[in-house]
């Protein structure tokens, strides 16, 4: 388990250094998704039943804030960072990679694995990792339409997926408007 976990630190770390040297950009994203179908338990991601909460018959904005470091720049580019919603005063998060394709002018493709740690700041603080969330993979689709190069809208899905236990897969359909801030 500790050895699992200094390879992937160690890993990160070189890419982060290689990636030093290429043309990359901070990138800051606020997301504000409108809930329309829901699967899903709190269980499926923390692996906890105790004072789970049945998420399925929710249909709310549920804003989050993505932020990450950039890399490459036209039709192709992906990136590395954390994705955190926010709810009132809590935060819950977790590290994720994207790749964004856009082969038609203004017509986004984005594909975001995230997952394997989780965090909660706010009122309630603490950081998941144990082999539960090890195995635990959130996969997003999403298709938007740039209206202009800072702002999208679009819908997708989110899944939620524990490696090796698919009886416990859940799922989040949306619409959503982004706004994509992007610094050099």
């Amino acid at each position: 388990m500790k050895r699992k976990l200094t390879l992937i630190v160690v890993a990160a770390v070189l890419i982060l250094g290689a990636a030093q040297n290429a043309a990359a950009d901070i990138r800051l994203d606020f997301d504000i998704p409108w809930l329309l179908a829901l699967g899903l338990n709190t269980a499926d991601i923390t692996g906890d039943t105790s004072g789970s909460i049945d998420l399925s018959s929710y249909h709310i904005p549920l804003p989050y804030v993505e932020f990450a470091y950039q890399f490459g720049d036209g039709a192709l580019r992906g990136g590395v960072g954390i994705r955190t919603y926010t709810i009132l005063v809590e935060f819950a998060g977790w590290p994720m990679g994207y790749v964004e394709l856009e082969p038609i002018d203004r017509l986004v493709l984005r594909a975001e694995l995230g997952g394997f740690a989780f965090f909660l700041l706010g009122i309630e603080n603490h950081f998941y990792l144990d082999d539960y969330t090890l195995r635990v993979l959130l996969p997003d689709f999403q298709v938007s339409f740039a209206l202009a190069p800072w702002f999208r809208i679009g819908a997708g899905v989110l899944l939620i997926v524990p490696a090796g236990d698919f009886n416990n897969f859940g799922y989040v359909t949306y619409i959503n408007a982004r706004f994509a801030l992007t610094w050099k």
